[in-house]
């Protein structure tokens, strides 16, 4: 782990990390009942934790030709432009691009907002990942924009099922920064006895 990783954990798990009250539960998006949740918002938006996400993302796709990055409108905003200020900041440059849940009744009427093109290489981000579903519609949105899929990009992996949605999906260069197993602490059912086989 790099000592910017290491200081962006430090971050997400004094501004994002939450364990439920005793006998209580989170709701998550996608509908699963947890004991913890982790708000990658507070730390996306956070001084500290802006340029921090942005200098990960560079480094996690610094090598991988991207034309632009984005992903599912609200969490992935602040990511997306993260990443294009440090892009910047190292002296090179993509695309911020995120995708609308649904299309606006006015103005343009766009489903994805930012500089995307049709031919574009792009990488989709997302704060955190349960079963990837959000980051799953900002990929098939951008292919039928007529991009092609580099990669899909977590912060924080929850590991209930995101790698296995998207690599059936044929997005197979899936990337978490941290999970909640190795990084936070967190018991996964399964995922000890998936290892040992």
């Amino acid at each position: 782990m790099t000592p910017t990783e290491q200081r962006l954990l430090d971050v997400l798990k004094a501004r994002s990390f939450r364990r439920a009250a005793p006998g209580e539960q989170f709701t998550l998006a996608s509908g699963e009942k947890s004991d913890y949740f982790i708000d990658g918002k507070m730390t996306a938006v956070s001084p500290e934790g802006a340029p921090l996400i942005g200098q990960v993302l560079y480094d996690c796709t610094k090598d991988d030709r991207l034309d632009a990055i984005g992903g599912l409108q609200v969490g992935a905003v602040p990511l997306v432009t993260a990443a294009v200020m440090a892009y910047h900041a190292n002296g090179s440059a993509v695309e911020g691009f995120w995708v609308r849940e649904a299309v606006k009744d006015h103005g343009t009427k766009k489903t994805i907002e930012g500089g995307l093109k049709p031919g574009m290489r792009v990488a989709i981000v997302d704060d955190v990942f349960t079963k990837g579903g959000s980051a799953l519609k900002a990929a098939e949105a951008a292919t039928e924009f007529g991009c092609e899929v580099v990669c899909v990009i977590a912060l924080v992996d929850r590991l209930r099922g995101a790698r296995e949605l998207f690599e059936g999906k044929g997005i197979t260069d899936y990337r978490a920064i941290f999970n909640v197993a190795d990084h936070f602490g967190v018991h996964v059912p399964g995922r000890a006895e998936l290892a040992a086989v």
